[in-house]
């Protein structure tokens, strides 16, 4: 039997909130790695905190921007 439905909502519980985001930032991460890795691809992710803090992940050590 497969998972139930998770409503989607704002958790409102501020400690809460934190460590879900770390989780779920964590699972962002790995899936970005595994992407790359399996597809051969190159992958960039950027994420935001609520506080504002910054967290990346490149497949690359470098990325090119075209500017038109």
């Amino acid at each position: 039997m497969g998972r139930g439905k998770v409503e989607m909502r704002r958790i409102e519980n501020k400690i809460s909130r934190q460590v879900t985001f770390a989780k779920r930032r964590n699972g962002l991460l790995k899936k970005a790695y595994e992407l790359s890795l399996l597809c051969d691809a190159e992958v960039a992710l950027i994420i935001f905190s609520g506080r504002g803090r910054l967290f990346e992940f490149s497949s690359s050590s470098w990325i090119v921007f075209e500017m038109p």
